[in-house]
């Protein structure tokens, strides 16, 4: 039974690896946003730095556990805003000085794609560890981020073979380049040979501290969630790249389709020259709450209000549009909006 868990593992860390562009991963953790967390850890680790850029178009979820874990981890958190959607790399270059780390997500939290290559290169060029806050689906179509000199790659699980399950758990990965691998949180399985000579696979770079002097341990936070980890891996195989290359052009395609029917119906996206994968935000001419809930009552569930979040977007509504959507209830959804 151990073997077939550790085997699990291991090619749940491959699969992650090939996707990121990275060449280490650890078993998963709880979520994307507890990743963040032990991302910080490391970069602090790594480059004696007690400072943690985040942009403002990073999820507020995200930026709110880091903050959390920050005065246990001696961090100082300091935020880059957004410009009309996205972030200026001039902007995290100035802020990065003197940086541990700096966390942005592509695509963002507008479903923007950031200019991520240039955020990468600010953070490198102020000797700050870039790491990216990644959707695994939208990888089937954007570059990764090791390809574009990330030192670390995080994020949420969920969309690939997970269910919602009412909010989580779900599973969070973190994935970066080899000179991190000690420094990595949780655990991380190699493949070796048994004394007969037969493949198998172990436990490897465990320090005694993981298990036994904890306040000295390299994380404190992250959860095994192998079972869940599990149905990713089946779900990436079945893919395939190819797959989820489709995967990724279906959902593009579906947004697509969703924000020029909202835009016929006279609601203009927020930040019309941005482009999106497979979120947007749209304005709704009223209380984004409001529109929510007359949607609601029709019963669509339309999307998230931004406003809870980012003042001035009282109006905006975060609308997403996955493969598991149909043009039907796209048409409803415009529908129900545009009343």
């Amino acid at each position: 039974m151990s073997q077939g868990v550790l085997q699990a593992i291991f090619e749940y860390q491959t699969a992650i690896c090939e996707l990121t562009g990275m060449e280490v991963s650890n078993a998963s953790g709880y979520d994307g946003t507890t990743v963040a967390a032990d991302a910080c850890f490391v970069a602090k680790h790594a480059t004696g730095r007690s400072k943690i850029v985040v942009t403002e178009a990073t999820n507020p979820q995200v930026r709110q556990v880091v903050k959390t874990y920050a005065p246990g981890f001696g961090l100082e958190v300091v935020e880059v805003p957004h410009d009309g959607g996205t972030t200026d790399p001039d902007r995290v270059r100035e802020a990065a000085a003197d940086a541990a780390a700096v966390i942005f997500q592509q695509p963002n939290f507008f479903g923007c794609l950031e200019p991520a290559p240039d955020l990468a290169a600010a953070a490198n060029d102020a000797e700050a560890m870039p790491i990216a806050h990644v959707d695994l689906v939208s990888l089937g179509v954007l570059e990764a981020p090791g390809v574009y000199g990330c030192a670390m790659a995080i994020g949420e699980g969920q969309s690939a073979g997970n269910a919602m399950c009412y909010g989580g758990p779900h599973y969070g990965f973190l994935a970066a380049r080899s000179e991190y691998i000690r420094r990595m949180p949780g655990r991380i399985v190699g493949e070796t040979v048994d004394a007969a000579g037969e493949r198998g696979y172990v436990l490897t770079l465990q320090t005694r501290e993981q298990h036994i002097r904890r306040e000295k341990a390299t994380s404190n936070i992250t959860t095994n969630q192998t079972l869940l980890a599990l149905a990713g891996l089946v779900h990436l195989s079945l893919l395939g790249p190819q797959g989820l290359r489709e995967l990724g052009e279906t959902c593009m395609a579906l947004a697509g389709y969703a924000k020029e029917q909202l835009r016929a119906a006279g609601l203009e996206p927020v930040f019309p020259e941005k482009a999106t994968f497979k979120e947007f935000a749209v304005r709704t001419g009223r209380s984004a709450r409001d529109a929510i809930s007359a949607a609601r009552a029709k019963g669509i569930s339309p999307g998230y209000p931004l406003g809870r979040d980012y003042a001035g977007l009282d109006d905006a509504l975060l609308v997403a549009v996955t493969e598991q959507r149909t043009i039907n209830e796209i048409d409803r959804l415009v529908e129900a909006l545009a009343a």
